[in-house]
């Protein structure tokens, strides 16, 4: 009985400690991206569009002549607009309020955004409200936009100056 034990053992165990090691690998695998790290663009055969049906994330608005620059966290919902394929429309969150309106593009880098409006309550704290007047501005002004070289920044430009830079976000499930 030992030695039908000792057989059975010996020709189980070794499988046993294989299919042990071919699950720890698992463990050498890279952490998930958190949801607010930017995501790579992937290219695909036809011409990349990496301005319409992105969700582009409110990043920095410069300084001016009447406020200090703000540099938002990466976890920020303070500002955030999607310029639509269909119709030209945009849509998005300035501050506490829904954003629309309505773009054309016009040459190579040309923005033109025309009537932006603003629904809803205004914010509970001063900031917000000013970073979401600030991005309202700078999207209702907007001449032209400039990509970065890896399409994950957007600068709007009004003439030659950036009124706000934007980075690429893919919305986690449940958000936005």
């Amino acid at each position: 009985m030992r030695t039908h034990i000792a057989l059975l053992l010996a020709g189980v165990l070794p499988f046993t400690f294989a299919a042990c090691k071919k699950e720890s690998p698992q463990s050498a695998e890279t952490p998930p991206r958190p949801w607010y790290a930017p995501e790579p663009w992937k290219a695909g055969p036809e011409a990349p569009q990496p301005l319409l049906q992105t969700v582009w994330k409110l990043s920095h608005l410069p300084l001016d002549d009447h406020h200090p620059s703000v540099q938002l966290d990466p976890r920020s919902q303070a500002g955030f607009v999607i310029f639509e394929a269909d119709g030209r429309r945009l849509t998005g969150f300035a501050g506490c309020q829904p954003l629309t309106g309505v773009y054309h593009l016009e040459g190579e880098q040309e923005l033109a955004v025309e009537a932006v409006a603003r629904t809803g309550a205004r914010c509970h704290k001063a900031m917000f409200d000013t970073v979401g007047d600030r991005f309202a501005t700078a999207l209702n002004t907007a001449t032209g936009y400039r990509l970065g070289k890896d399409d994950a920044v957007l600068e709007l430009l009004n003439g030659e100056r950036v009124t706000a830079t934007l980075i690429y976000r893919t919305p986690p499930p449940g958000r936005w």
